[in-house]
């Protein structure tokens, strides 16, 4: 059975099985009015109701409240109104949108910016049968509700003023008590302060008053005490609404008179024309994707397939031509790679051929200076040879670390005393910052590689008379050493290519001057296996700014 004919007899099950679902479905509502009701989430409703709390508590009233309510039903998609507990409605975002307010669904949740009142278990008598204790406590208890009372006048007074006057809001800190106040006032709101304080201390008399009348013998003292604070609260603070969340559309939806066997009927004979067209539409591109791979397959790279809109069938088309592309792009680098070390190693090796012909025709007499010279080219085709093999382990994975507990401030140290001879012969100045201890978790050899190559780049490219400075310093969460020098630069269009194999800032340097072209490759790639990363930032005739970042090991 083809590919073409399965997706045809799948539509189409799925097809009758929806059109009969959809008939029962019918006749089972047929005679029942359709509601759509919109609902916010449980989580939604928790922070519109925080959210509108905050509101009244930071400004001690709810004027200007409806700015609020039309952000948060633009935010959520939700119908909001607020009313008072004895329902008269303060806002309605149907209202703010210019449209009926429809009826409210389920039921309110009670927004209540006032502060609920905080007794700690000590100010309470531990022993009720010691009269001295219990009054002194009860004295005390009194004065803490007296004092949250006050707080809470102060800051409503001083709020309410602050944001009527100048509409701002004050940074407000809970207290101990339960009660919010702000922790220092502007000069520019001195005169709501004055007011407030003024207006707070009007009301010290009757709170007193009010809580003499708990007795202190009453094991309800402490309930007592809670309910005139609420009281008094209430005379003073903006009141509790209810908030409502959602609508009913008061417009039923219309139910189709046609029989339903002449719908059906037309429906399935719809069904079995769409279901044809999408079956040829299925089925080409997945033509067309088999005949691309098997290409692909064959050797053909170039192999790609038309990309026909943003559907699954698109994106696994353009999913393929991106693993086509990624499939040659390997291929030329690898290519490029041979040519690359095959060029490396080709004029170093012609040279050691001449030489040894010459030695052996007797062109050129053996010497200790030739055979040094000779030497030293071996020891330079090795050191390539060696940075090959240690970046084909690093990009395999299987280069080995030993990771150990690490003062990487010290580790740059060292690393700039190792270097500091070669820097001084070069005429440049070495010099490292690293003042407190950079604890990670590295393998130390492989880092201070990492460092070494940075550093004799570092010298190697900066003139005589030019800095180069280790700066470690500990940044979010990571250790980062920079290394700076004031050096001629990098051009801003070769900074992308800094870590490729075989490049190099000087083209006209070659291998011996100017390194083997992979330092910089095995550099990123170990610090990326230590979790790092590794940046560089440059200017032209400014300097060269290398940034290694490895997690602390806190």
């Amino acid at each position: 059975m083809s590919f073409r004919l399965r997706v045809f007899l799948l539509v189409m099950l799925v097809a009758v099985t929806a059109i009969g679902a959809t008939a029962w479905l019918t006749l089972s509502l047929a005679s029942k009015r359709v509601s759509d009701a919109v609902a916010a989430s449980k989580r939604d409703t928790a922070v519109i109701t925080r959210t509108l709390g905050d509101f009244a508590h930071d400004r001690g009233t709810w004027q200007g409240v409806d700015g609020r309510v039309r952000e948060l039903s633009d935010e959520y998609r939700v119908r909001i109104r607020m009313a008072t507990i004895n329902g008269n409605v303060i806002v309605d975002s149907d209202h703010l949108a210019q449209r009926a307010a429809r009826p409210t669904l389920g039921t309110a949740n009670l927004v209540d910016p006032r502060p609920k009142l905080k007794i700690p278990e000590r100010v309470f008598p531990a022993d009720p049968a010691n009269e001295k204790v219990v009054f002194e406590r009860a004295r005390f208890a009194r004065n803490w509700v007296q004092e949250a009372l006050r707080d809470y006048r102060y800051t409503v007074h001083l709020t309410t003023c602050v944001w009527n006057g100048y509409k701002q809001v004050l940074p407000l800190i809970e207290g101990e008590n339960g009660v919010a106040t702000a922790n220092a006032v502007s000069r520019d709101f001195i005169d709501c302060d004055k007011q407030a304080a003024v207006r707070a201390d009007e009301g010290v008399a009757s709170d007193a008053a009010g809580l003499e009348t708990c007795p202190i013998t009453d094991e309800r003292f402490r309930a007592c005490l809670e309910g005139e604070f609420s009281d008094r609260v209430a005379q003073v603070g903006p009141e509790p609404l209810q908030l409502f969340l959602g609508g009913i559309d008061s417009e039923p939806a219309d139910l189709l008179g046609t029989p339903l066997i002449i719908a059906a009927g037309a429906v399935t004979l719809l069904a079995l024309v769409g279901t044809a067209l999408i079956a040829r539409q299925v089925s080409r591109p997945i033509r067309s994707l088999t005949a691309a791979s098997r290409r692909l397959t064959d050797g053909d790279f170039d192999a790609r397939v038309t990309v026909g809109g943003n559907d699954e069938l698109g994106q696994l088309s353009y999913s393929f031509n991106r693993m086509a592309e990624a499939i040659q792009h390997a291929e030329e680098d690898q290519r490029r790679l041979v040519a690359s070390v095959a060029h490396e190693l080709r004029t170093p090796l012609s040279n050691l051929r001449g030489y040894l012909e010459a030695l052996q025709d007797g062109v050129v007499r053996p010497s200790p200076e030739l055979f040094g010279s000779l030497y030293e080219e071996v020891l330079l085709q090795r050191r390539i040879l060696d940075d090959l093999q240690d970046l084909a382990l690093a990009e395999a994975g299987s280069l080995a670390y030993r990771r150990e507990p690490t003062d990487l401030a010290e580790l740059v140290a060292m690393s700039a005393r190792a270097h500091l001879a070669v820097a001084e012969e070069a005429g440049v100045a070495l010099t490292a910052y690293a003042n407190n201890s950079l604890p990670v978790l590295v393998d130390q050899d492989r880092i201070r590689q990492v460092l070494g190559n940075l550093i004799t780049n570092g010298v190697r490219y900066t003139p005589a008379g030019g800095t180069l400075t280790l700066y470690a310093y500990a940044s979010a969460g990571q250790a980062v050493v920079e290394v700076t020098d004031t050096g001629r630069g990098i051009a801003e269009g070769d900074l992308p290519h800094v870590f490729k194999r075989f490049w190099r800032a000087d083209a006209a340097r070659d291998r011996a001057s100017g390194g083997s072209g992979l330092g910089l490759t095995i550099a990123r790639q170990i610090t990326v296996d230590h979790q790092g990363q590794l940046r560089v930032s440059s200017r032209l005739g400014v300097g060269t700014t290398f940034t290694l970042a490895l997690p602390l090991n806190a």
